[in-house]
């Protein structure tokens, strides 16, 4: 699905990324694992496509229409949970009814339904999150990328975020993170070690 060889991006003189040698597989779940200054959201911005000014060798199979990217800090329109997590479906033309059945599904599946009518701004940082999460598993992603998505949940939204992404053997999943994820959870990791300079 994902190939890279001897890659790098350079901004500026600055080394932003590096990257050998990676592959992954259709189905995987994949840890990038690495300090702040390391890369890791640059090479997850290569993968979802808004990164395009690079050198070496890089193939993604995946259309940009089926990839997600949650970022860190994932931005939410003003109005309330569902309208957000609707949002994407809407503009794909699905009914009011399809879209709000999909919207609740995955709300549900991060433990946030209970939200669905709260407005965006009085959400904490991990519930921005799990809500962010939400809407992107509406579009039903093929790649979803996710740049450290457990640093502002609480142990019970980081546990209800992994059992949700457990479950769904088809999606390939490549998590940004500065530490090792739960064992079991990811199939493998790869450490991203060039700092920018």
């Amino acid at each position: 699905m994902i190939h890279i060889r001897n890659l790098s991006v350079v901004r500026n003189a600055h080394v932003l990324c590096v990257v050998q040698e990676l592959d992954i597989e259709a189905g995987q779940n994949v840890a990038i694992l690495g300090g702040n200054g390391s890369g890791k959201t640059t090479l997850l911005r290569l993968m979802a496509g808004l990164e395009t000014d690079y050198q070496g060798e890089y193939r993604c199979s995946v259309r940009h229409k089926d990839r997600s990217y949650v970022h860190q800090s994932p931005y939410l329109f003003r109005g309330n949970v569902l309208f957000n997590t609707m949002y994407g479906l809407r503009a794909r033309y699905y009914s009011h009814a399809s879209a709000e059945s999909v919207a609740r599904h995955w709300l549900q599946t991060f433990g946030v339904e209970h939200l669905a009518d709260s407005p965006t701004s009085q959400l904490s940082g991990g519930e921005v999150q799990r809500v962010a999460l939400a809407r992107a598993m509406a579009l039903e992603p093929t790649l979803l990328l996710l740049d450290e998505p457990l640093s502002d949940m609480d142990s019970d939204g980081a546990a209800q975020f992994t059992t949700a992404l457990s479950r769904l053997d088809e999606l390939t999943v490549v998590i940004a993170s500065p530490i090792e994820l739960p064992e079991g959870f990811v199939d493998s990791s790869y450490h991203v070690e060039r700092e920018a300079s």
